[in-house]
């Protein structure tokens, strides 16, 4: 089997390559440790990737939250359009390759339940949840159509992100695990009791395998999928890395990132994604331990 991943050089994607070992991957983003280095935002880049011996794409590649809202031409290109271009080179392949696409709760927003679940409904807020679902859409009719085998996973906030932060609006969710353990002091830019759905990486890279396992009869009409998050607080993450380093942590909201932490999924619970099989973290004690054994073998 023959497998693209977009985005491997990235935090998810680079674990998912990993992961991959024993199969025939190629790897793109647009630097190194990527095979194939360029822009997705190019159409002609982006259509030259699926061939008909791609058996399998794992499409990861984004402009995540808070970059896409700043950007919003640059979000459309890399989100949107970079996706549809992956899609239309998957068709003209003609061999209908299975799609897996990582989508994220940002398709949900204004006033939502807690948790949220299979029924609420996506009603994005922010430009990056817009294009993602909009991805989820064309996936599920270029899969009615028989251009691809898409499923699209609704990714909660994947924790813990080594290395510096980018420009997603949970970043600080990493950072304030992250930090302490490494012995430096950090300022949460969010109130303590601020909590948001969250998943490990590695139960995401898991179920990121095993959804491009499971038969297209499973999912049915809607190929998206809605991965569980667990309730963390900002103050129970810290209490957490507490235990773990030696930094200390401050709390200074920031008001406009607030507001926006605010409308945000506080927990997903999901009973398609359990029927169909998918994996979910058990607490913030076992994602600070598999951050902490990632790093250790990192850098062992």
């Amino acid at each position: 089997m023959r497998i693209l991943v977009t985005g491997a050089a990235g935090y998810i994607g680079s674990r998912l390559a990993r992961a991959l070992q024993g199969h025939e991957v190629l790897t793109t983003d647009q630097s190194a440790p990527a095979q194939v280095i360029g822009n997705l935002a190019y159409p002609k880049f982006a259509r030259s990737l699926v061939t008909r011996d791609i058996d399998l794409v794992f499409h990861l590649a984004a402009l995540v939250s808070g970059g896409a809202e700043q950007n919003f031409e640059l979000g459309t290109k890399v989100n949107l359009e970079a996706t549809r271009d992956l899609l239309e080179a998957s068709r003209l392949a003609g061999h209908c390759p299975k799609f897996v696409f990582a989508s994220s709760i940002a398709v949900y927003g204004g006033e939502l339940p807690d948790p949220v679940t299979d029924a609420t409904a996506p009603c994005p807020r922010i430009s990056y949840g817009a294009q993602k679902l909009v991805c989820e859409v064309l996936i599920d009719d270029y899969s009615r159509r028989g251009y691809i085998d898409g499923r699209s996973l609704r990714l909660p906030t994947v924790m813990v992100r080594p290395g510096g932060a980018n420009t997603a609006v949970s970043g600080w969710a990493s950072a304030i695990i992250r930090e302490p353990i490494a012995g430096r002091d950090y300022v949460c830019p969010v109130r303590p009791e601020t909590r948001m759905a969250c998943i490990s990486v590695g139960k995401v890279v898991e179920a990121l395998i095993h959804a491009a396992g499971i038969p297209a009869h499973e999912f049915g009409p809607s190929r998206s999928v809605l991965l569980e998050g667990i309730p963390v607080s900002a103050h129970e993450m810290w209490q957490a890395a507490r235990a773990r380093g030696s930094g200390r942590v401050s709390f200074q909201p920031d008001a406009a990132l607030q507001a926006i932490m605010n409308a945000v999924p506080k927990a997903t619970v999901s009973e398609r994604a359990r029927r169909l099989g998918f994996p979910s973290s058990r607490d913030i004690e076992e994602i600070v331990s598999e951050y902490q054994e990632a790093a250790i073998a990192d850098h062992g």
